[in-house]
């Protein structure tokens, strides 16, 4: 964590947002995606046209992270396999059938979950050096920017096809932590929350 905090200094995560330095601001949205190669040649030019002019309308900077992760299957083979009692009895011999295919599926090939990202940021002017709570003026002034500008990159990704979520307190801390390559399990102890 003392390394992570030398890297990317959090001061601290609220709800839908973190303070990164002490004036700097961020939140991160998860997208979900189109299925771009699905789409005919014509429709795939559109999408192209419209992202480009999205991206060239914006009036503040955006950050685009897509994570790989490779898939564990045996966590999600075990729970189908637990829950094999509570099917009908004629279903038994086709969930083992399913969970085959997917064990050879897997060991042919790497299964990857690909997740996408947009991380907008704000920075504000404090020189204060402590962190900040919700309802000071530089970070209510920071929760107001931030939601404007995620209204603005929804809005311009809605026609293409592409939901956003914002992630919560602890999601943007396990995104956080896990974006600088410290690991999947959080650390004991840590305390995340911010009220």
């Amino acid at each position: 964590m003392v390394a992570m905090n030398r890297l990317f200094p959090i001061r601290a995560i609220g709800q839908g947002l973190c303070l990164l330095d002490p004036d700097r601001f961020t939140a991160v949205l998860q997208a979900t995606p189109v299925n771009f190669g699905l789409k005919s040649l014509s429709e795939q030019d559109r999408l192209a046209h419209a992202y480009a002019n999205f991206l060239n309308g914006l009036e503040f900077p955006v950050q685009v992270l897509v994570r790989s992760d490779t898939v564990r299957m045996d966590d999600y083979l075990a729970e189908l396999k637990s829950r094999e009692n509570e099917m009908a009895a004629h279903l038994r011999p086709s969930l083992g059938e399913y969970v085959d295919f997917i064990r050879e599926s897997a060991a042919m090939r790497h299964l990857v979950r690909r997740r996408f990202y947009i991380m907008l940021s704000w920075r504000g002017n404090d020189t204060r050096s402590r962190p900040m709570r919700r309802g000071e003026v530089l970070w209510d002034e920071a929760e107001r920017e931030l939601a404007h500008r995620r209204e603005v990159v929804e809005q311009g990704l809605r026609p293409l096809g592409v939901r956003l979520r914002g992630l919560d307190a602890e999601e943007t801390f396990r995104f956080m932590y896990t974006s600088l390559g410290a690991g999947r399990e959080l650390p004991r102890g840590v305390d995340w929350a911010w009220d």
